[in-house]
């Protein structure tokens, strides 16, 4: 049973009913728009058009929350700055190369158990990040970004998916890491865990077994992987 606080809806489809949950979505509220920090909002806004399927604009938001947390501990742990902006734009741009898919494509790339890709599913998350790169350039250019920092900021975008890729490169910049990092801690929250129960079709508890047994390789740092931890243990607390 889900907890009351999951409300999920259906888009409009042509899938056949055997794919129709892969669709599932939570609606957008705008309680979710106060986890983006202010200097942030203007440009969320911007690209809300482009975050309206997969759950996108309240996953995008909803990693906001984490924002401050991991990068201050990232900072503080490896006694470096962090370029805030880069890190902050490229949460926001991350998916929005979903706009471009198929619910066909979008229904394929969550068809998983876990967190680790199959065949299938990487075809479709391959395309979002290089459709996101060319959305980000195009905003990053409206936004009069500087072309170091746009081009950071496409780094991350086109890279976010691959954890494994990006940890064993040792030249990837931090902020690269740290995108990642955000955007993963997603599958550990307690909206996209339920969604995804129903989505994926699996009980919680093997659920969160699966992403017990997949965390380690899903992240790039150890602050990230810190803080999935502590949700992991929310979400067994919530199933208990």
């Amino acid at each position: 049973m889900l907890p009351k606080d999951i409300n999920l809806q259906l888009p409009p489809t042509d899938l056949p009913e055997t794919d129709r949950h892969f669709l599932l979505y939570i609606p957008w509220q705008e309680k979710y728009l106060d986890s983006i920090p202010r200097d942030f909002k203007k440009y969320f806004l911007d690209c809300s058009p482009l975050l309206s399927v997969r759950t996108t604009d309240v996953h995008t938001a909803t990693c906001f929350s984490y924002f401050d947390q991991l990068i201050y501990a990232y900072e503080n742990n490896h006694n470096l700055k962090i370029n805030r902006l880069v890190v902050g734009l490229a949460l926001i741009l991350h998916d929005t190369g979903w706009s471009q898919l198929s619910q066909s494509e979008i229904a394929a790339s969550l068809g998983i158990s876990g967190l680790k890709l199959n065949t299938i599913a990487s075809a479709p998350k391959e395309k979002h990040a290089v459709e996101g790169e060319i959305i980000a350039r195009q905003k990053l250019t409206s936004w009069e970004i500087p072309p170091d920092e746009t081009n950071l900021i496409c780094q991350c975008v086109r890279w976010h998916d691959k954890p494994q890729q990006v940890s064993q490169d040792g030249h990837v910049p931090p902020e690269v890491k740290l995108v990642v990092d955000l955007d993963h801690l997603w599958a550990f929250t307690h909206l996209n865990f339920w969604q995804d129960t129903v989505r994926k079709g699996i009980s919680p508890e093997e659920y969160a077994a699966n992403l017990d047994t997949d965390l380690e390789g899903y992240f790039v740092t150890q602050e990230g992987k810190a803080i999935a931890k502590e949700l992991l243990e929310q979400r067994k607390k919530e199933i208990s």
